[in-house]
């Protein structure tokens, strides 16, 4: 991925910026990020199936310079996959929480642990073509069977942020 390509996505980030808050579900991790939107992604593969219990996790990137933890940052436990994929969560209640994303300046953050969700958007699915027999296809946002380049990902959630 090109750097002045995320520096851009950063940049567009920090328009408008609202504050939003959320927490694992025990209260022991919370957290707060600025953003002009909740515009977020949906994965629909096996592996987000089985970290979150659900057909798809929904996702939300944050800029690392908004984000900050307010509490339980000690708290936080992380799992790696050989692959690379990861996943964090609170080590007392076992909650999604968001992490630090593949050594870029962003946090993925997952929707579930906001306290308030009500302006989200779903812009982009991801690995439509490995989603589960039971999970209804996707009413809105662009759909993909397979994974992107992060860089379209990006691109996708960036125009959504045009003023």
């Amino acid at each position: 991925m090109r750097r002045s390509y995320l520096a851009r996505f950063m940049r567009a980030l920090g328009m408008n910026m609202k504050l939003h808050n959320g927490q694992c579900s025990c209260g022991s991790v919370t957290f707060k990020f600025s953003s002009n939107t909740l515009l977020a992604y949906q994965c629909h593969c096996s592996i987000c199936r089985r970290a979150t219990g659900s057909a798809f996790s929904t996702t939300i990137m944050a800029s690392e310079t908004s984000f900050e933890w307010e509490r339980g940052k000690d708290k936080v436990g992380t799992y790696t996959k050989e692959s690379g994929y990861k996943v964090s969560f609170c080590t007392q209640c076992g909650s999604p929480v968001p992490n630090k994303f593949r050594g870029l300046p962003l946090y993925t953050v997952p929707a579930g642990s906001l306290d308030d969700s009500s302006s989200l958007e779903i812009v982009v699915h991801l690995h439509l073509g490995s989603q589960a027999a039971w999970d209804r296809e996707p009413a809105t946002g662009d759909k993909f069977d397979e994974i992107p380049s992060l860089q379209t990902v990006m691109e996708l959630l960036h125009a959504q942020n045009q003023p």
